[in-house]
């Protein structure tokens, strides 16, 4: 469906910036927005994938695209997505006769058969109450699935490698003692597995190893990262067993190969950019090795490059790709446009994309908002951004400043691209520009960057977020009396810091932000243990600095309306965190409005509950808005 302003009055099209009317309303956003993840391709040379479909309960449906027609195989029922480390990840693999998937309501292992009734095909394999499962991989030879096991115990959580028989679920143990464990890669010729490996206080983007281990004895063959900090990731057997993996060793995460003559690793890749993002998820792949070698992408500030064995591809208004996964000469992969929505892509030998499934163009060209690249500030106190204009064709001559709002993504070390958004789309559609900032510590502008809010959250990127609005009020593009900030869990946590901080914003939004980082870092999950360390400091020695850039404990710098969107039961910033921020700002008379959703974790999915968030946030600024 194509959506445009068709049947505007002449009096709608002079409406004031904020409030343009639209066709593009809260359900078309939410019904549209279709997450593509985890592809990978049938001996036979099929795509498979995963879609989280909003309009069915969030449920997570494992597809297959068979000439040019896509069909579903996860019964309904089912849901495949994994909940290890909170985040989840790689959730399925294939088998000799059919595939292995992790099931969201129990995060057990279930074997289902490709052939024959696919309703009735499932067989649950592993039934440990306190366990979680991710990354499966299925060894063919011993008939048993290799997988990291997250086991939930009375003393703590305990991650460590298993093999688990196929026909038992018999667990036996591969390797235990690092703190996480991630990638596991199978070479089949030699029967070595490699891993990715990190104990605390280390998170997966600051310091991880690259172990070797020999399945025959257990034996550990090499380890890499040990002596230099760095950040290895996503290793990978070529067809003919040589073992690739990236490191940001030099600065900037490149590939490199294993040279098992001398024992190093050596560039096979390099280029001063980024060729994955950060790894939040586990199982995540940003290149792959297929019959005639390496094909991956440049992840750039104007655009990702994608390269399909040593040639670039053409990307017309592709600009991001993830998932990748070759097979038989092609190159399949869940690529991001600037104009249209996510799809799962085929590229050919001869270059030529075509479109699996998704694609759509929602919006009319002359309708839709696409991204213009920023650079504010030089040096070390550069940032980046992505400026979505407020765009509507039935309003093209209105040449007010707009206003504007700021989004800042969770992590916080992770990042935004510029892509085609639906929920970006919905603010510009109503005569709101969007800011999309990859304030510093974001990922994909190399290791330096990446790590630059090491002891320095709460101030480093409330410095670029005041450095972005400055320039574009100073630009005449932003009207400086309607600006508004918003973020999502770190995101939020900034957002609220901003507030406190800056007297530059008609209103904010705090989308289950953290508001007392020594109360998340006292309850929050054990992937983020020690995370708060690395990012303030000591919780003990430090107890100031917490205190000084806590939210909480500045509530009565915030002079603006502020609204709240929370999950009860969100396990990464618990809801009572919100209800305190809230009951601080209400006691010093602030505007302050909180929603609650009983059935919402860290993050929305319930279809419903992404419409009421969508509609009482754009309520809430329009409210705000100051009168002409």
């Amino acid at each position: 469906m194509i959506l445009n302003s068709t049947g505007l009055s002449s009096s709608g099209a002079n409406a004031r910036p904020g409030f343009w009317a639209t066709a593009l309303d809260e359900l078309s956003v939410v019904s549209a927005n279709i997450e593509y993840s985890q592809l990978e391709c049938s001996l036979e040379g099929v795509p498979y994938w995963v879609e989280l479909r909003p309009n069915d309960g969030a449920r997570c449906v494992l597809c297959y695209s068979d000439n040019g027609v896509v069909t579903d195989i996860t019964p309904p029922g089912y849901s495949v997505r994994s909940k290890v480390h909170e985040y989840g990840g790689q959730s399925w693999c294939f088998i000799d006769d059919g595939l292995v998937f992790v099931n969201e309501s129990d995060q057990q292992l279930y074997f289902q058969a490709l052939r024959g009734d696919l309703a009735t095909s499932c067989r649950k394999i592993t039934a440990c109450t306190n366990a979680r499962f991710i990354e499966p991989v299925w060894d063919g030879l011993e008939r048993q699935i290799i997988a990291v096991e997250e086991r939930h115990e009375v003393d703590g959580v305990v991650n460590r490698l298993v093999a688990i028989s196929l026909e038992t679920g018999e667990i036996t143990p591969l390797h235990e003692g690092y703190d996480f464990y991630s990638y596991p890669t199978l070479n089949p010729q030699s029967r070595e597995l490699a891993f990715i490996a990190w104990d605390h206080p280390y998170q997966p983007w600051v310091s991880t190893e690259l172990v070797s281990l020999r399945l025959s004895d257990l034996s550990i063959q090499f380890v890499f990262g040990r002596d230099i900090e760095e950040a290895l990731s996503q290793p990978l057997y070529s067809q003919n067993g040589e073992l690739y993996v990236v490191s940001d060793r030099e600065g900037w995460w490149n590939i490199y190969r294993y040279n098992p003559i001398v024992g190093t690793l050596e560039p096979s890749l390099c280029a001063p950019q980024d060729m994955i993002s950060a790894p939040w998820q586990s199982g995540l792949r940003h290149y792959v090795c297929g019959d005639s070698g390496l094909s991956y992408q440049l992840i750039a500030h104007e655009g990702s490059k994608v390269y399909h064995q040593g040639c670039r591809v053409e990307p017309g208004s592709m600009s991001y790709c993830r998932s990748l996964h070759a097979s038989k000469g092609k190159l399949y992969a869940i690529a991001s446009f600037r104009d249209r929505m996510d799809a799962v892509i085929e590229i050919d030998t001869n270059l030529n994309i075509r479109l699996l499934t998704g694609g759509s163009m929602p919006l009319e060209r002359g309708h839709c908002s696409e991204p213009q690249p920023l650079v504010f500030g030089e040096g070390d106190d550069r940032c980046y951004g992505y400026l979505y204009s407020a765009k509507n064709d039935a309003y093209r001559d209105n040449a007010a400043c707009k206003p504007l709002v700021i989004f800042l993504h969770g992590g916080p070390t992770a990042a935004t691209y510029p892509v085609f958004n639906l929920k970006v789309q919905y603010w510009t559609q109503r005569g709101f520009s969007v800011l999309d900032l990859n304030y510093r510590g974001s990922s994909n502008y190399g290791r330096r960057y990446r790590l630059a809010l090491e002891h320095a959250w709460g101030e480093a990127e409330i410095k670029d977020i005041q450095l972005a609005v400055s320039s574009l009020i100073d630009a005449g593009v932003v009207d400086p009396h309607a600006v508004f900030i918003r973020g999502n869990s770190s995101g939020g946590y900034s957002a609220l810091n901003a507030l406190c901080q800056l007297d530059l914003f008609a209103a904010g939004a705090s989308l289950y932000g953290v508001t007392d980082p020594a109360v998340l870092n006292d309850c929050t999950h054990k992937f983020e243990s020690h995370y708060l360390g690395w990012l303030l400091g000591d919780p003990i020695k430090d107890k100031g600095r917490y205190q000084a850039l806590s939210p909480i404990y500045h509530a009565a710098d915030i002079h603006c309306p502020v609204v709240f969107f929370q999950g009860e039961k969100d396990r990464v910033v618990l809801p009572d965190q919100t209800r305190a921020m809230v009951a601080e700002l209400q006691d010093r008379g602030v505007a302050v409005e909180a929603h609650y959703f009983e059935n919402e974790a860290h993050g929305f999915r319930q279809k419903e509950n992404v419409i009421r968030v969508l509609r009482d946030e754009l309520r809430f600024y329009q409210a705000h808005l100051t009168a002409e």
